[in-house]
């Protein structure tokens, strides 16, 4: 691309994966990334300043931006102190931030989840993408579970996780989870034998890290419907994490999976556990 004397705007396609600016006039000329999906910062692209001016790199596509005056180009330079105003106004997405996700029964353990169908585990559940280097896209799965993040067509790897509250009304957290993880507090198996990681993750019932006799109580308080400093949920994890460090002293993990999310399409294979409930291997 080739510009003329005077300011000019070059206009960046998604999908054309290498393009090069011949000329550009720093302070003059501009670039316009509108049709790059998901793109709201200069900060999520890959700016390398070249001996001719720069390079710049976002998911398959990469800009050779040429000085016209021969020499290199700084951020700066090409995009100012940034994107200023709406230049990327989002397509609907639904809300971004701030969903209450709704009370609905659950499926404990191993889940394939799929975009294309409905997912039992994550009814009425918050859905969450944050693709690598972009805005994270949040909104509510119905009551199957289906979700559609419309993602644009193309490639994206990310950030996918799950946000699920608990439903009162299937009692699957009752007093003999308390008494379960009080055993696991003292240093005690459960009643059926050595407690498995996913027992671990789910006894650690207020998250911070250990199994206590503070965990047994909110989980009583639950089982006999008292409020509670912090709330029954759902955690999905990645089924292949590396649990084998977690002790009833150390429970530490990470929520969500790394994905590939293709033409729109997310699949990943991930594990179900509801905190406060524990259940026999």
């Amino acid at each position: 691309m080739t510009g003329g004397s005077g300011a000019d705007i070059f206009v960046m396609q998604y999908g054309a994966e290498t393009t090069t600016i011949t000329d550009f006039q720093a302070g003059i000329d501009r670039l316009d990334t509108f049709d790059y999906p998901l793109l709201r910062t200069p900060g999520q692209l890959t700016f390398t300043v070249t001996a001719q001016g720069a390079r710049i790199e976002y998911f398959n596509e990469t800009i050779y931006v040429n000085s016209a005056s021969g020499g290199p180009l700084t951020s700066a330079q090409v995009f100012g102190a940034g994107f200023g105003g709406p230049d990327h106004i989002p397509v609907d997405f639904g809300d971004f931030v701030g969903l209450d996700p709704g009370s609905s029964d659950g499926v404990l353990g191993d889940v394939s989840i799929n975009s294309q169908t409905a997912n039992p585990s994550l009814s009425d559940a918050e859905i969450s993408f944050t693709p690598n280097g972009g805005a994270t896209i949040t909104l509510r799965a119905d009551s199957n579970g289906r979700f559609d993040l419309n993602l644009p067509s193309g490639t994206f790897g990310g950030e996918f996780d799950v946000i699920k509250t608990y439903s009162t009304a299937s009692k699957d957290i009752n007093a003999l989870d308390a008494l379960q993880v009080l055993r696991i507090s003292v240093g005690l198996n459960p009643t059926w034998g050595p407690a498995s990681k996913e027992n671990l993750i789910a006894a650690d019932f207020n998250r911070d890290g250990s199994v206590n006799a503070l965990d047994a109580l909110s989980i009583l308080q639950v089982a006999v419907g008292q409020p509670t400093a912090v709330r029954p949920e759902w955690v999905f994890i990645d089924s292949d994490a590396d649990l084998s460090g977690i002790t009833h002293t150390d429970v530490s993990y990470d929520t969500g999976a790394n994905v590939v999310a293709m033409d729109g399409v997310i699949a990943s294979d991930m594990t179900s556990i509801l905190l406060g409930n524990l259940e026999a291997p």
